[in-house]
């Protein structure tokens, strides 16, 4: 079974009573930041309806037939889609394909359970397909969408959802998570602060290997904008490697700057370890360029993250206009 995190147990007590009181909604929209879990929590709910022998706050027993068959990733009666590719949408011949499955018979008489992760992926013609199976549900039958973005979704499918928002846990009680993982290693409120409060997020920033990588970045991105380094080939580099992630820094790294123009000691920062070199480059900038340049990184990541763009030329032109601004 997947573990169970102190910041889900409000959200999963509230699920438990609604199933008890017989009144859980055909589909839910799991909404929040990344790096909360959400994912997680919809699989902990899909074994637990599933499971033939739940215990007694409603999770599954992880033993009997269902939960084996669960764990296996082969139970007839519950089904996960995903892109077929990472960053790409879920098109709609899978999206036809759940419809259908929704449509039958449960194989053990219980629930019918479909998860799509991350649902804001479905292209247009994928979400009208699941738009008629939402308007007309089967019965005993759950979607399950997971979503850190769920404005992306069509209007009308968030509206025959029932949202559960997830938002991060309080401070204290994420360092107290996060502390008792990475001992020895990354102050926690650092790691939190990085990752927007997000214990999960700020767990994977921990990584030797991914720290290495954003250090890396910084200074590449100083090459840059110093002409120390090649647009081009920087922007090859980048979208090579995790993309969203990077365009995800470049907002926090020009928030951080914004912030620091206004208050040179502003607490509330990104990336709270490198207040050295943001403030070294938010000193001598007009602060409405920082707003264009932070909007401009805002779109960015749209367009890269949500269209069939060439994300490498977009990006070369947002660091080459960087770098023109700067001489």
């Amino acid at each position: 079974m997947d573990e169970r995190l102190p910041w889900h147990e409000p959200l999963w007590r509230q699920i438990q009573q609604r199933h008890a009181a017989g009144r859980l909604p055909h589909a839910l929209l799991l909404a929040g930041p990344a790096g909360l879990g959400k994912w997680m929590f919809a699989r902990r709910l899909a074994q637990a309806l599933l499971c033939e022998t739940p215990e007694g706050e409603g999770d599954a027993c992880g033993h009997c037939r269902s939960c084996r068959l669960f764990q296996a990733g082969s139970h007839p009666d519950y089904r996960m889609e995903r892109p077929a590719e990472e960053g790409k949408a879920i098109r709609i011949d899978p999206i036809r394909e759940l419809c259908a499955f929704l449509g039958f018979t449960a194989q053990y008489g219980g629930y019918k359970i479909a998860l799509l992760e991350p649902a804001d992926r479905l292209n247009l013609n994928a979400a009208n397909s699941l738009l008629k199976t939402l308007e007309e549900p089967p019965g005993d039958c759950l979607l399950l969408l997971v979503t850190a973005q769920p404005a992306r979704l069509p209007a009308t499918v968030r509206s025959r959802c029932q949202k559960v928002s997830f938002v991060p846990p309080p401070a204290s009680a994420a360092r107290a998570w996060l502390a008792a993982r990475v001992a020895g290693g990354p102050d926690p409120q650092v790691l939190l602060d990085i990752a927007g409060g997000a214990p999960l997020a700020a767990l994977a920033y921990a990584d030797e290997e991914r720290w290495r990588r954003r250090r890396n970045l910084v200074e590449h991105y100083e090459q840059v904008l110093t002409g120390r380094a090649d647009p081009v080939r920087a922007a090859e580099s980048w979208t090579q490697g995790d993309l969203a992630e990077n365009l995800r820094w470049l907002i926090g790294w020009h928030t951080d700057l914004i912030r620091l123009k206004m208050n040179p000691e502003s607490p509330h920062l990104n990336n709270p370890d490198l207040r050295a070199a943001l403030c070294r480059w938010a000193d001598p900038q007009l602060l409405h360029a920082l707003f264009e340049r932070l909007d401009a990184a805002v779109r960015l990541h749209v367009w890269c993250t949500t269209t069939q763009v060439n994300a490498s030329l977009l990006l070369e032109a947002f660091l080459s206009e960087g770098a023109r601004d700067e001489r």
